[in-house]
């Protein structure tokens, strides 16, 4: 399992931090907790061992 920050993108805010399987691909929506469904802007290996992703909240369609 490899831990995962999920960060809002303008504010570098920790969102949330989970352990994961495998890290999210750009692009990819996935659902935290707290903030819903949010789709994965780019990502950042701090080492082999940890991941920070920054997302945005996912667009509905209209």
């Amino acid at each position: 399992m490899t831990p995962i920050q999920y960060r809002d993108p303008e504010t570098d805010e920790i969102l949330e931090r989970t352990y994961e399987e495998k890290t999210p691909e750009i692009g990819q929506t996935v659902t935290l907790d707290t903030f819903g469904e949010c789709q994965v802007l780019y990502r950042w290996r701090t080492h082999p061992t940890a991941t920070v992703v920054y997302v945005q909240p996912a667009k509905t369609p209209a």
